[in-house]
C-alpha cells in the first residue's frame, strides 16, 4: 500500500499553489458632454449690407436644439427666433427727403458641425433664415412704406464652452443673406451674439 501511494503522488507532479484566474477589468463609458437637448437665450449686435441707410443695433431671443456626439465630433440641429432693433436713417436736404429701413424680428433654423475638445466646442453652422423688413421713405406729400417677410440663408460658426454640468456657453458669427429689396436696397445683414444654453440630459 505505501509503495501504491507513492506511485499516486509520483503521477500528480510537484506541488503548486492555486491560482485564480485574473479578474475581467469593468471599465463604464463617461457620459458624453454635448449630446442632449438644450434651450437657451442669447443677445447680440447686427449690422446690414446695405450703403444707403446703413442699419444697425441689437437683439435679442431664444434658441432650442439638440445635438449627437460620436467621439469628438459633434452634430444637431438648432432653431432659434430674435426681437430685433436693426435699424438705420438716411436723409437727403436736396430732396427733403428721409428713408429708414427697420429689421423687426429674425429666426433660423441651422443645422451643427463641430469638435470638441473636452469642454470646448467649435463649430459651423448653416440653415434657413426668415426675416421682417420695414421701409418708409417720405418726400414732402409723398410716402412710401413697405412691408415684408422674406426668406433667406444663414452661415456662419462660433465657439461653445461647457463651464458646468448641463451649463454652457457660447460666442457666435452668422451672415445672413437676403438680396435686395423692390428698391435695390441690400437687405442682407451680420449678427455678432452671446449666449447661453442649459442641457437637459
Amino acid at each position: 500500500m505505501a509503495a501504491a501511494g507513492s506511485a499516486s503522488a509520483a503521477d500528480l507532479g510537484p506541488y503548486q499553489p492555486y491560482s485564480p484566474p485574473p479578474q475581467t477589468e469593468v471599465t463604464y463609458a463617461s457620459p458624453s458632454i454635448w449630446q442632449g437637448a438644450y434651450i437657451g437665450i442669447n443677445g447680440g449686435y447686427g449690422w446690414s449690407n446695405s450703403t444707403f441707410t446703413k442699419p444697425e443695433g441689437g437683439f435679442g431671443g431664444g434658441q432650442i436644439g439638440y445635438n449627437w456626439q460620436r467621439d469628438r465630433f459633434v452634430f444637431g440641429l438648432e432653431g432659434d427666433i430674435q426681437a430685433a432693433d436693426i435699424s438705420g436713417r438716411a436723409y437727403n436736404p436736396f430732396l427733403d427727403a428721409t428713408a429708414r429701413t427697420d429689421t423687426n424680428w429674425f429666426s433660423t433654423v441651422r443645422g451643427r458641425l463641430g469638435f470638441a475638445n473636452g469642454p470646448i466646442l467649435i463649430y459651423g453652422t448653416g440653415g434657413l433664415a426668415v426675416a421682417e423688413f420695414d421701409t418708409r421713405f417720405n418726400s414732402g406729400d409723398f410716402s412710401f412704406h413697405n412691408s415684408e417677410t422674406k426668406a433667406g440663408y444663414a452661415v456662419g460658426g462660433g465657439v461653445e464652452w461647457a463651464f458646468a454640468p448641463n451649463w454652457s456657453m457660447k460666442a457666435e458669427y452668422l451672415y445672413l443673406g437676403f438680396g435686395d429689396d423692390k428698391n435695390d436696397i441690400n437687405q442682407d445683414f451680420q449678427t455678432v451674439r452671446v449666449g447661453l444654453n442649459y442641457k437637459f440630459w
